[in-house]
């Protein structure tokens, strides 16, 4: 109606036509016709079957970390709405919403249940049940958007079939209940403006608000929802059809803020200004937590940008990324060649709102810095949106393959990626949350643990608590190390043998249950514990928990033997310090020996900080402190036997100057006792400083100074005989100038410095120190000392480097080769073109005929294809000194420049010294 009314829109566009065309005769007809039959009804068919599954595997999950924190918060806010207590105003976690988690506790109390085994099994069963409503609602979507039924199982098993997703099904009461409402809000969204009345719209507002009480994000599709209103308003027929739109809109806004307001009990008393709080408290929120990603530990305020989408792309299905990215680019495509239609008509623009819905929360968190852990679980919602793309990406497939009669191989294909995933979901239970993705290296053992943070939320506590207890079936109790997701795990295990586990503290313990994560150290694949691993859970032959023996007497005796062997070696020889706890220390470790062992009171920790004679060998993160912290508690490192304590931690292969041991109390922040020894160096490393020395004594030295520099292909040596401490005292100048400047972008040399205690050692009445030699070609080296209280040089002196023998070997090749050749300009040198590089030859040649500068000038056929800064010039300038990309040999010298790889013109080629004109100058035209 108008006459600014889009024209109709193809019937395509607004629903698909549905399915694909069956074969008219033959077997595939009849798959095809049974495949019809049962696409009636097929979602809710597959959805019953899914919750059959869900019932029978119910039972194989643990409890999660943040769930016990979960549900707390529903009962302080529920006795704050009850009026039976105001703790909830103090509540740390006040700002959260409490949508789903009130229900879940409603549940529990109108069945009576009290049994925290029950009470878990039943919020596991609830919030399995509403992610597989979110499924259906994938499938109701796709079935709206494109009228196929088929489409719409496919819908549904692209959202239940993500094996990560559906194992946090389970025990993640947060995350992944708010994707699957964010799905059947989707859905809502669809329905209420198909259907345009108020009252949809009013709905829609409801159901956002709800989101947006679950997860701040939920403001995604409250914008959303405005922003097509608007577009609405902006192609509307006439003035009714604006007002209509208005208020549609009002009624949306008034419906999403009073469920928002009902929903969120904080916001009672002061909505406005803690509702501004909230939002501002969940945006600033940031924990101090270490993220493994990609092997080394990332702390959370300084995530790559790479972070979220690499996760994402590692721990998806590969059928649903390669779908998703079908579906981007017919999207692209499409609104590329139809610009309008993306505000226009309500199929793409719904489709527009799937793919800003994946973009935006992504480039939010990275602008904002947002506070994202544990891989992508906080942003899982994206799941929603991306199976919107991949449909639509299985809709262009089978609609490109209809032409050709195929419609029916594209569904049997994604059905057999589909079929590949619950292979892999089987063969990964119950750990479908440790899935990764071909894109990742899976098949060496260990490696994934050592580059991504698996088990996260401590699921597979459950797993090692039930190994202990059919390992000892007495009725002893186990008495296991505390930690909290041994501790959550423990309340989802039947009461029998819930009694029979005890959590002590730290020197009490028989047993502990590990993750191999070791965040407080960021120890990549340390090895803990030291005691031995009597039972171990995998994924991918990568360990997700280990239970270790502490207490040998509950192993068998060989296995104790070792260790039995280990104590009698350490205590044939004195210790190094002897305290509360003997230590010995050897050139591979730290031992403590405690005998008799004590273990009556509060257990304290074991601080062992090891300071290094070069900081640079320290962690980054601990560079700060000046020491590596190697902390321990001693089920982590130690062993019982005979009355016996021993702990051993491995010594850091970096030299160390000193090693300060000691034991402290956390909960009082007091130290027991403490000392410190300096550390004599290791005996393998004396002896090869001593026969590095004896070889350099058989051949002069580069240069003699106060200190005689050895020069080697690999390394700068200084050496003095005899050495006292006071020639060591001061500091080492090493400044290495590079043959090309290029090779340094900030400085013009590179600083070596270094002190004596980093890079040397005294041995007999010779001290020796060692430095790398960089590794791009030198002009020179600058050696000598000085002291840098008095900002004093001792002494200092340059040598130029001569190229090694292996570059001029180099160099003789190219001029052999160029014997045969014909030179492309003769003038004071030879300039052939070879392959993609000028050579410029001279002979006979000496240092004066290479001192001027040579001119190398790329005029290339089209001038985009210069660097940006080059393009006002015209060419590309590479002009060079000799002493960077030549060298003299036999009375010859030889210079080589390489060439850029885009279409030349011609060449420009001369020599010339600063501030004069150019010696000589020539012009060299090319044919590729």
């Amino acid at each position: 109606g108008g006459q600014n009314a889009p024209p109709p829109p193809p019937p395509s566009l607004t629903r698909p036509e549905s399915g694909c065309n069956p074969p008219q005769h033959g077997l595939m007809s009849f798959f095809f016709a049974i495949a019809d039959a049962v696409a009636v009804r097929s979602a809710w068919l597959v959805c019953a079957l899914f919750v059959l599954v869900g019932v029978a595997v119910l039972d194989d999950y643990g409890v999660g970390e943040d769930e016990a924190t979960q549900r707390h918060t529903a009962q302080i806010v529920l006795d704050y709405v009850w009026g039976r207590s105001d703790v909830l105003l103090r509540y740390a976690d006040r700002m959260y919403g409490v949508a789903v988690e009130v229900p879940l506790l409603w549940a529990e109390r109108l069945l009576g249940l009290q049994d925290s085994r029950v009470i878990y099994l039943l919020r596991h069963l609830l919030t399995h049940l509403l992610f597989l409503a979110g499924g259906l609602g994938a499938a109701g979507l796709a079935f709206r958007l494109y009228g196929s039924r088929r489409l719409a199982l496919c819908a549904l098993g692209l959202f239940l079939l993500h094996p990560r997703l559906y194992a946090h099904s389970f025990f993640n009461s947060k995350d992944v209940p708010f994707l699957s409402l964010f799905m059947l809000t989707l859905l809502l969204m669809h329905w209420a403006f198909r259907r345009g009345t108020g009252t949809a719209f009013a709905l829609c507002g409801a159901a956002i608000g709800a989101l947006m009480n679950v997860r701040p994000m939920g403001l995604l599709l409250f914008a959303g929802v405005l922003a097509l209103r608007a577009c609405d308003i902006v192609y509307a027929a006439d003035g009714r059809a604006r007002r209509q739109v208005l208020r549609t809109g009002g009624l949306f806004i008034v419906a999403c803020a009073l469920m928002l307001y009902a929903l969120w009990p904080y916001l009672w008393s002061d909505p406005v200004r803690r509702l501004v709080e909230s939002w501002a408290y969940v945006d600033q929120y940031l924990i101090s937590y270490h993220q493994l990603f990609r092997g080394r530990y990332i702390e959370n305020d300084a995530l790559p940008a790479a972070y979220v989408p690499v996760w994402f792309a590692i721990t998806t299905p590969p059928y649903a990324l390669l779908l998703g990215l079908v579906g981007l680019a017919a999207l692209a495509r499409y609104v590329r060649c139809r610009p309008g239609v993306l505000l226009r008509h309500p199929y793409w623009r719904f489709k527009g709102l799937a793919l800003i819905c994946c973009a935006l929360p992504v480039a939010v968190v990275l602008l904002l810095a947002s506070s994202v852990y544990s891989g992508w679980r906080h942003l899982y919602f994206l799941h929603a949106p991306f199976c919107v793309l991949a449909i639509g990406g299985l809709h262009a497939l089978v609609t490109a393959a209809r032409r050709y009669g195929r419609a029916g191989w594209t569904y049997g294909l994604a059905g057999g990626g589909a079929a590949a995933i619950l292979g892999a979901m089987a063969f990964l239970h119950p750990y479908q949350h440790l899935y990764f993705n071909g894109l990742v290296d899976r098949a060496t053992p260990e490696r994934l643990r050592t580059r991504y943070d698996l088990d996260y939320f401590d699921v597979a506590h459950r797993q090692a608590l039930e190994f202990l207890l059919a390992q000892y079936p007495e009725a002893a109790p186990l008495s296991i190390r505390e930690v909290k997701g041994g501790r959550l795990n423990r309340n989802i295990l039947p009461a029998a043998h819930r009694q029979r586990i005890a959590f002590v503290g730290s020197g009490h313990a028989d047993f502990l249950i590990t993750q191999y994560r070791a965040q407080m150290r960021e120890r990549i694949g340390e090895l803990m514990p030291y005691g031995p691993v009597i039972h171990a859970e995998k994924a991918y032959g990568n360990t997700v928990t280990a239970v270790a023996a502490v207490n040998l007497a509950r192993v068998e005796d060989a296995v104790a033997a070792p260790y039995r062997a280990a104590y009698r070696a350490l205590v044939a020889r004195a210790p190094d310090v002897r305290a509360d706890f003997d230590v010995y220390l050897d050139e591979h470790a730290v031992s403590w020996v405690q005998a008799p062992c004590r273990q009556e009171g509060a257990q304290p920790g074991f601080f062992l900080h090891a300071t290094p004679v070069d900081p640079q060998d320290l962690p980054p993160h601990q560079r700060r402190s000046g020491f590596d912290d190697l902390g321990f508690y001693f089920e982590e490192r130690g062993v019982r036997f005979d009355d016996v304590c021993l702990a051993v931690v491995p010594r850091p292969a970096y030299p160390l100057r000193s090693l300060t041991f000691g034991q402290w109390l956390p909960d009082e922040e007091r130290v027991l006792w403490q000392d410190e020894i300096p550390v004599p160096p290791a005996t393998d490393m004396a002896n090869e400083y001593r026969a590095a020395h004896r070889t350099l004594a058989a051949h002069p030295p580069t240069h003699r100074a106060a200190f005689d520099v050895y020069l080697a292909a690999s390394t700068i040596t200084f050496a003095k005989t005899p050495c006292t401490a006071a020639d060591t005292a001061p500091k080492f100048i090493v400044h290495a100038a590079p043959g090309d400047p290029r090779d340094l972008s900030d400085h013009p040399f590179g600083n070596l410095d270094f002190s004596f205690d980093a890079r040397g050692m005294r041995f007999a009445d010779t001290c020796l120190a060692s430095v790398p030699r960089p590794a791009y070609p030198l002009r020179s080296l600058t050696f000598g000392q000085w002291l840098p209280d008095e900002e004093r040089v001792l002494w200092q002196d340059e040598i130029p480097v001569p190229p090694a023998p292996r570059a001029v070997n180099v160099y003789r090749a190219a001029y052999r080769a160029l014997a045969y050749a014909t030179p492309a300009h003769r003038a004071a040198f030879d300039v052939y073109l070879v392959a993609d590089a000028v050579t410029f030859v001279k002979t006979p040649c000496t240092a004066r005929d290479t001192q001027p500068r040579f001119i190398l000038h790329v005029i290339p056929a089209q001038i985009r294809d210069l660097p940006p800064a080059r393009r006002r010039v015209g060419f590309d300038n590479r002009d060079f000194a000799f002493a960077w990309s030549g060298a003299h040999f036999d009375g010859a010298c030889l210079a080589l420049a390489p060439l850029p790889d885009y279409p030349i013109d011609r060449l420009r080629v001369g020599q010339f010294r600063p501030g004069e004109a150019p010696l000589w100058l020539a012009d060299i035209p090319l044919t590729r």
